[in-house]
């Protein structure tokens, strides 16, 4: 009788094909944990971003397009993230104020890329005709000047815009002129609450030639008589 045959022992521990396996894998996930590593994460572009997808599906009234347009541009790698990350705890504490105070009809803020941007519209703003804030809008600024007054090389722009409704007084010949004397009498307020250089500061009227509605109802003329105030905290070019 022949003998039979032994199987062949078989191999203790996993195929040889494993290792090389293993150690892809392994090689895989050091890369990818050193991407996340060197990664800048920065959280003004995050809140842009939410607030742009948030206006998207009209989830939160957004702040109007055509003045964030020259403000928004396209982000460079340049400023410091620390005043970045400045600005968006300033601009929490603006808004929480405005909500404090019932405001948030009036007092929009809304974030740029350089800073913060914050329009005022009645009932805060101006008496018809007139260049002089009002008491609610002089008590709202003041509360704003206390929020950024640490930071006096922070640039501001103020902006006035009015109606199309046309004004001819001994003060004020065209809309031009009021819109102008109402952005300045702004810019004064706030170098005087906050110590921001002068050099930073400047005012700009626009009368009526920039509308964020058209004219047509009281509400939408409303909408048009506003002040927009932009922080910039980040010195880009």
């Amino acid at each position: 009788m022949s003998k039979k045959k032994k199987c062949p022992e078989c191999v203790k521990g996993a195929p040889a094909w494993m290792t090389t396996f293993s150690d892809m894998v392994t090689l895989l996930l050091t890369f990818f944990v050193l991407l996340l590593s060197m990664a800048n994460f920065e959280p003004v572009k995050y809140a842009l971003t939410v607030q742009s997808l948030q206006g998207a599906f009209g989830v939160l009234e957004t702040f109007p397009t055509i003045p964030i347009h020259p403000i928004v541009q396209i982000p460079k790698k340049t400023g410091d993230e620390q005043t970045k990350k400045q600005s968006l705890k300033d601009a929490e504490k603006i808004k929480e104020i405005v909500q404090t105070k019932n405001l948030e009809s009036a007092v929009k803020v809304d974030i740029t890329e350089k800073g913060i941007a914050i329009m005022l519209r009645d009932p805060v703003g101006f008496a018809s005709g007139s260049a002089d804030l009002k008491e609610q809008g002089q008590e709202i600024l003041r509360d704003i000047s206390d929020v950024i007054k640490d930071n006096p090389d922070l640039k501001v722009r103020v902006e006035g815009h009015t109606d199309n409704v046309p004004i001819s007084s001994a003060r004020f010949r065209s809309n031009w002129e009021l819109s102008s004397a109402r952005s300045l009498s702004v810019v004064q307020l706030l170098a005087d609450q906050t110590g921001i250089k002068p050099e930073n500061m400047s005012a700009v009227g626009y009368g009526e030639h920039r509308p964020i509605a058209p004219n047509a109802t009281p509400d939408d003329r409303a909408r048009n008589r506003r002040i927009q105030i932009f922080v910039d905290y980040v010195n880009t070019p």
